[in-house]
């Protein structure tokens, strides 16, 4: 029986260690910043910025490359330490620019040398409906984690018979 619960116990360990590195690590893309502006981690489908030049920055996945494209043009960006960064120098006009790792992407339409409309509020229009691309893999490692701590309970509780009654006489008394 000893060895019974050394096995659940390295078994629990495995089973934490790739879930949490499978599923919460899998997003690493972002766009932190479009030149002084902060974007705070949102994902909006059009950005105004009033200079006609923008460092576009952000993180991603240390040591890979993130593909800047800005109307036809594709550019290679390398990331140093978890972070890139890319000068773009432009018109008064509109540029879509996608920006994409792997298979993650962020799109936008960049409105470069202009203010916000009126008709428009800040943080109005959100990139997509619902929940975005790589937010399926954290409600999976939510979920996971949630099962694995339940099922991590159980056996506790099942392996020793004391700590299994004791648990019982206290969600059974009564106040």
């Amino acid at each position: 029986m000893r060895n019974f619960g050394k096995i659940k116990g390295t078994l629990l360990v495995t089973i934490l260690s790739v879930s949490f590195s499978t599923f919460v690590f899998s997003a690493s893309l972002s766009l932190t910043k479009i030149g002084s502006l902060d974007t705070a981690g949102k994902n909006y489908s059009e950005w105004w910025y009033t200079p006609t030049n923008a460092t576009l920055s952000g993180t991603a996945a240390d040591g890979s490359q993130v593909s800047v494209k800005v109307g036809e043009t594709t550019n290679a960006v390398n990331v140093t330490s978890g972070a890139w960064s890319y000068d773009f120098t432009g018109e008064n006009k509109d540029y879509n620019i996608e920006i994409s790792q792997g298979s993650e992407k962020i799109s936008f339409v960049l409105h470069l040398g202009q203010t916000l409309p009126n008709n428009v509020t800040a943080g109005s229009s959100p990139q997509s409906e619902g929940v975005p691309e790589t937010g399926y893999n954290q409600i999976i490692a939510i979920s996971l984690g949630v099962g694995i701590v339940l099922l991590a309970s159980y056996f506790y509780f099942w392996g020793d018979s004391k700590k299994k009654t004791v648990f019982e006489a206290r969600m059974i008394r009564e106040d």
